[in-house]
């Protein structure tokens, strides 16, 4: 059995009250010893997320930032997104691709890239995409192209979402042929996606065993005959 932290700053709304600032460093500084500790103590992995405009629910918000450091001030542990949001207007996918294959570099593979498109419209409203269909439909183009960017030099594409002339996306991963990749999975669709695609699956653990029964044999059906993206 595999052990992980997930790390997403929690900030309670009666500590900003009485120290905005305060609060807020404090609990990225905490959160950043626990994964420390995991280290130490075996853990295979910590997650921390990306979220946008969410008070007091999670105050981490630069987790390209946060991993990086994480994975400088530890040995053995894997580093992982759970998730980074592939949408254009959140994350350029080239940007995406550049920072991915850069902390894959600087912890000699102990990153785990885990993917997503944003957990509600209050995040990707305001970034000025419309609707969540909007977000789905960004998020298959976007995970698509960045796998490209590693594999072609040069790369040039022509979408619906984001466009690049011929350039050479620089550095290309460490890991062969790249980063393990997860997606994250609330419903039973994109529990059958991820199967489908040969993504790792990322969930809440809310609920007993057998909730997740039906979810986990929709993703073990699926992947048994996966088309990796």
């Amino acid at each position: 059995m595999e052990f992980g932290l997930f790390v997403q700053a929690y900030v309670p709304r009666h500590e900003t009250k009485a120290d905005p600032t305060g609060a807020e460093h404090a609990r990225i500084l905490r959160e950043l010893e626990l994964a420390e500790t995991c280290d130490r103590a075996g853990f295979k992995y910590v997650w921390a997320v990306e979220h946008h405009f969410l008070e007091e629910y999670s105050h981490l918000s630069a987790s390209e930032i946060f991993l990086p450091y994480l994975a400088a001030r530890t040995q053995r542990i894997h580093v992982g997104s759970a998730i980074w949001n592939l949408t254009p207007p959140v994350n350029h996918p080239a940007r995406t691709a550049e920072r991915v294959a850069m902390l894959d570099h600087l912890s000699e593979g102990r990153f785990e890239f885990g993917t997503g498109r944003g957990s509600s419209s209050t995040e990707f409203k305001g970034f000025g995409i419309p609707d969540g269909e909007t977000t789905r439909a960004m998020y298959d183009e976007s995970l698509r192209e960045i796998l490209r960017m590693w594999r072609e030099t040069p790369y040039s594409y022509q979408g619906k979402f984001f466009t690049m002339p011929e350039r050479n996306v620089l550095p290309k991963p460490y890991t062969r042929p790249h980063p393990p990749l997860w997606v994250a999975c609330g419903s039973p669709s994109t529990f059958e996606k991820a199967g489908r695609l040969g993504l790792g699956a990322l969930c809440f653990s809310l609920g007993s065993p057998k909730d997740f029964e039906p979810l986990i044999k929709v993703y073990k059906d699926n992947i048994r005959h996966a088309e990796p993206v």
